[in-house]
């Protein structure tokens, strides 16, 4: 349950979606997952929010995560969890359930116009896809030909990602389980279920890290 907006300082931004307070209290930003130190887009997001240190801004905070970083809506006065996702320096990320249409519209509006993160490769549009959350398998098939999909990666809302071996896609299913790669199925080899079965997204990106497809589903 978020509570009433108070008043707090940011006095140290860590990245792209977490900063401390001038108690020292850490806060993760609502509804959204910035890029990691080793991903494209991670200095612009941590810029975007540095803009707000040792500013005054409201907050409306919900329970800690599971790293103990309370989670919040951060107002400045414009909403800053949105604006990171409006701008293109950030995902959609466990959205609150009120809020759902909200972020996967201006995520979408992002990416058509190539913000941030967000740059179209050349076979943007190319795939089809087909997520069963509950199998744990997402159906790939190439609409353009066959098309080498080498270190190609697909990742989920959350950090989770895989990266294609050297293949000719014309149509495969990836199983998030273990098992032995074949012409029609691949296999993540993940120990732990990536497709959540109430809502989530697939990223597939090409080898420069341009965004080939994307497809959500429970928004």
């Amino acid at each position: 349950e978020s509570s009433a907006y108070r008043t707090i300082t940011i006095s140290r931004v860590i990245d792209g979606d977490t900063f401390k307070d001038s108690t020292g209290t850490s806060f993760r930003l609502l509804n959204i997952n910035a890029p990691e130190k080793s991903e494209p887009g991670y200095e612009e997001a941590k810029k975007f929010l540095a803009l707000f240190e040792n500013k005054t801004v409201e907050i409306q905070e919900l329970a800690p995560d599971k790293y103990g970083r309370t989670l919040a809506r951060v107002f400045a006065p414009e909403y800053l969890n949105l604006k990171l996702v409006e701008q293109g320096l950030a995902k959609k990320f466990l959205v609150e359930d009120d809020e759902l249409k909200l972020f996967s519209q201006t995520e979408a509006n992002a990416i058509e116009n190539q913000k941030g993160i967000w740059k179209k490769s050349q076979h943007f549009n190319c795939l089809q896809t087909k997520i069963q959350a509950e199998k744990e398998t997402v159906e790939i098939k190439s609409l353009c030909g066959e098309v080498n999909i080498k270190d190609w990666t697909i990742t989920d809302e959350s950090r989770k990602k895989y990266k294609f071996p050297d293949i000719d896609l014309s149509e495969v299913i990836l199983h998030t389980g273990e098992g032995k790669d074949n012409e029609t199925d691949l296999f993540w080899q993940s120990k732990q279920n990536i497709w959540n079965n109430d809502r989530d997204t697939a990223y597939i990106f090409d080898k420069e890290q341009a965004l080939v497809h994307y497809d959500c589903y429970g928004y």
